[in-house]
């Protein structure tokens, strides 16, 4: 009898020299959403939601879960010889049924049917993060972000496992039953394999990332904040009220972490009548965000002030060619120089939901079209609250589009050459720095090399402090 195996609760694992491919076309699906977010197409690649799983935009979705039997058609890059498959669902798993396989022509032969006809509902129930860390990014959407429902929301791998190696296999049509299980269907990625070790989900981390310090709370408050901007000891950041409908800058002096003392800018930086924070700093002048703006113009909503002792003064607004945001508000980090700006916007070129874009500056002082970073660092969901570190190379930011420990991890990227066009894949910051919980918004300070970064823990907002040395950022 064929093998049947679903395993629910993944760990990374080395896949010990065996070959493996992932889809690098869909050929033909069941039923298709289109559009950017939750298409045939998003199972192309290597997982993108495991090893946490859970709803996910990076994943094809039936139109109805309750449907039938559904299939999907994909190919490889190239044909080899296949041991196993591997079916990375997201949500509800259990509902294939066989696999079909094929070396391209558009003829399949049936290779493997699961001999199970229920699933077991004991075998585990995924585990959320609590959105209350969250809770500034939800509201900042131009359209409602709904949260996946708590019950039997089962991400697994499913495998087939043949009992004699395949040869020349190309492409292949693989069946589900959805209507197995109850609840969402997603499936995330499929995997072939020359080998019957499991082919499991990692996330691209360091090792190095192993060796940290434990981070510690420097700063606790039972309100939001947005961690924003580092400049002489002062670790900026903006404050939400109770009831998160304003937002002022602060700062606090770090010199002295054992007697950290929150201190409000005056109202001649905090003008803005709902919310107010930094993008950047650069030498005596901050740029700010959340102004009103006219949409379709080329306003941003970002101001540049000029500080002058303890008052600051209104400069200019910050401009850009053609600038299509579809929210009211972004993020926006920038060089040191101020030639290069980096923002997070959701616009009609985005390759799901907000997505990183860089624009250099005019003659004029305005800035230029923005320029997506592209697929190998945008995913399908959301990257946001991006921060360039001193050397304009490395960037960190918050995403959950792609493999991560929790539902919202910071990653880094580097930048590969002076077209600003070109970044290295995305690398998780590790599991000393992203926990179960959503991460937040982030500042590195590379002459010390401490990292600050906000997170959601026993009921309050807190500032996490951890030796992070500038060795360990490397690109790929």
């Amino acid at each position: 009898m064929k093998k049947f195996i679903i395993l629910l609760f993944l760990f990374p694992a080395i896949t010990f020299g065996q070959q493996v491919q992932w889809v690098t076309k869909v050929i033909k699906s069941s039923s298709d959403l289109g559009g950017k977010q939750y298409s045939s197409r998003r199972i192309i690649g290597k997982p993108d939601v495991f090893p946490q799983g859970g709803d996910s935009p990076n994943a094809w979705a039936p139109k109805n879960a309750q449907d039938g039997h559904d299939f999907i058609e994909v190919e490889f890059e190239k044909a080899q010889t296949v041991k196993q498959i591997a079916i990375f669902e997201n949500l509800n798993t259990g509902c294939f049924v066989k696999v079909l396989a094929g070396t391209g022509d558009g003829k399949y032969k049936e290779v493997y049917r699961s001999t199970m006809s229920y699933m077991n509902n004991d075998m585990g129930v995924f585990h959320k993060a609590g959105a209350e860390g969250r809770t500034y990014y939800f509201g900042r959407k131009r359209r409602k972000v709904n949260e996946a429902s708590d019950v039997n929301n089962k991400p697994g791998i499913e495998y087939a496992k043949l009992q004699e190696p395949l040869e020349n296999v190309k492409a292949l049509k693989i069946v589900f039953n959805f209507q197995k299980t109850e609840g969402d269907k997603q499936i995330d990625a499929i995997g072939i394999s020359d080998s019957d070790i499991p082919i499991v989900a990692d996330v691209n981390t360091r090792q190095e990332f192993e060796k940290l310090d434990k981070p510690v709370s420097v700063y606790t408050s039972k309100n939001y904040f947005h961690l924003e901007a580092l400049r002489d000891n002062k670790l900026y950041l903006s404050l939400y009220n109770d009831s998160y409908e304003k937002s002022k800058i602060n700062y606090l002096d770090i010199s002295n972490t054992n007697n950290l003392t929150l201190t409000q800018l005056p109202e001649s930086i905090n003008k803005n009548p709902y919310h107010n924070y930094i993008g950047a700093i650069i030498d005596t002048k901050f740029i700010t965000g959340s102004a009103d703006y006219k949409k379709g113009t080329s306003e941003t909503g970002f101001n540049v002030y000029k500080q002058s002792g303890e008052n600051f003064t209104e400069e200019k607004p910050i401009q850009i060619v053609a600038y299509n945001n579809f929210d009211n508000v972004a993020d926006l980090t920038a060089s040191k120089d101020g030639s290069i700006i980096v923002m997070a916007i959701e616009s009609d070129i985005s390759q799901g939901g907000m997505d990183l874009y860089s624009a250099k500056i005019k003659d004029d002082g305005t800035y230029s079209l923005l320029q997506n970073f592209g697929k190998n660092v945008n995913s399908a969901n959301n990257e946001l609250l991006p921060f360039l570190c001193d050397d304009d190379k490395t960037l960190f930011f918050i995403s959950n589009g792609i493999s991560s420990y929790g539902n919202e991890d910071i990653y880094y990227s580097v930048r590969l050459d002076d077209t600003w066009k070109k970044w290295s894949d995305p690398i998780n910051l590790g599991k000393i720095i992203n926990d179960e919980e959503s991460q937040g918004s982030m500042v590195y300070d590379s002459k010390n090399e401490n990292f600050y970064y906000q997170t959601f823990k026993d009921g309050n907002y807190q500032i996490m402090k951890v030796k992070l040395p500038k060795s360990y950022l490397s690109g790929n």
